[in-house]
């Protein structure tokens, strides 16, 4: 059998979309060949959560060694994904315990859960509908996951955020809470958001990694996640 490697990371570039209400993107080409310089360099500044990103627990919690530096490699590497299909019925939509329990075993045996909204399929045709109402999971499926499922180190989502910000700041952000508190048993769940899953839907995915930046005792990083699925 052979494996093919997809890329689940969107490209970064100049403008990009983001977020709305976050900074844009900026790429700057500080040296310029044409321009007579003796090489091409650019600068890139970003938000640390454009575009394709992991959370680190920094993201929500303050004090030392939260960082996404602080997290070991090991957590970066998945061997047992599962992709849970939870299309949105309606904006807003929150992904419920239910809808979670309704993989059984394969749940249990998982070490990331990707969440497949369908949001993935707007983003490029019509990014202003993506960012609007998208699906998000539900502060009791987060604990859920937290509380019963101890072989999860991660958790992936095709929308700009794992969780309804209007909804958090009325109760202290609980979804990204129970994932990111690095307190609790098993420590940190990692938070993948606008995650490109076009390249994995119906595919049998062997294997997930990835390899942030180690952005010192920052709260996220952009980054690349890819996947081994077979041919």
């Amino acid at each position: 059998m052979s494996v093919k490697y997809v890329d689940l990371g969107y490209p970064i570039y100049e403008g990009m979309p983001v977020f709305p209400g976050l900074p844009e993107v900026k790429v700057e080409l500080k040296e310029n060949l044409e321009a007579g310089d003796h090489w091409n360099g650019s600068v890139l500044t970003t938000y640390l959560h454009a575009g394709t990103h992991v959370d680190a627990p920094f993201h929500h919690f303050s004090g030392e060694g939260l960082g996404i530096d602080s997290i070991p490699a090991e957590n970066f590497v998945y061997d047992k994904p599962l992709m849970l299909d939870v299309p949105a019925q309606k904006k807003n939509d929150m992904i419920t315990i239910e809808q979670l329990e309704a993989y059984g075993d394969a749940l249990h045996e998982a070490d990331i859960l990707i969440f497949n909204t369908h949001a993935y399929k707007k983003r490029d045709a019509d990014f202003e509908a993506y960012a609007d109402g998208f699906s998000t999971v539900s502060p009791e499926a987060a604990e859920y996951i937290r509380e019963k499922l101890p072989n999860i180190k991660a958790v992936a989502i095709d929308t700009l955020s794992i969780e309804n910000i209007p909804i958090g700041k009325t109760n202290n952000f609980r979804t990204h809470k129970a994932f990111l508190d690095p307190e609790k048993p098993n420590g940190t769940i990692l938070i993948y958001e606008d995650v490109n899953l076009a390249p994995i839907v119906g595919q049998t995915i062997r294997q997930i990694y990835c390899t942030p930046l180690r952005i010192v005792g920052r709260d996220a990083s952009i980054c690349n996640p890819v996947a081994i699925i077979e041919e």
